[in-house]
């Protein structure tokens, strides 16, 4: 069983700096990759507010995924809202019975 993907997300790819010819750095830059079907998206849950301070992961949006599609600070453009990914995406697939629901990619809204 799969869940339906209603919604479609934005995905730019984050392409490390380096240095240039002459040994200067280079700024990161986003790639624009696909369009990704997702099944939805919601607000953390309360797990968030009773965990002791500094465990857990800061976040501000979970995203639910089929697929596992973004890597550590990729992009992820929400009805034209920026998110940088926030680690790698949460694989809920290789449970007791077989069942695959997805991926939950915890996002971090862009701000400036």
């Amino acid at each position: 069983m799969r869940f339906p993907t209603p919604y479609t997300v934005g995905h730019q790819e984050r392409i490390a700096g380096g240095e240039d010819p002459m040994g200067d750095p280079l700024p990161e830059h986003w790639d624009p990759r696909p369009d990704q079907k997702v099944m939805g998206w919601a607000t953390p849950g309360s797990d968030t507010e009773i965990r002791p301070t500094g465990s857990g992961v800061d976040r501000d949006l979970d995203l639910y995924s089929p697929t596992g599609f973004t890597k550590p600070r990729d992009k992820v453009i929400i009805d034209g809202v920026e998110f940088l990914a926030v680690g790698y995406p949460e694989d809920y697939n290789h449970g007791p019975w077989r069942w695959a629901p997805g991926f939950r990619i915890n996002l971090k809204r862009v701000e400036g």
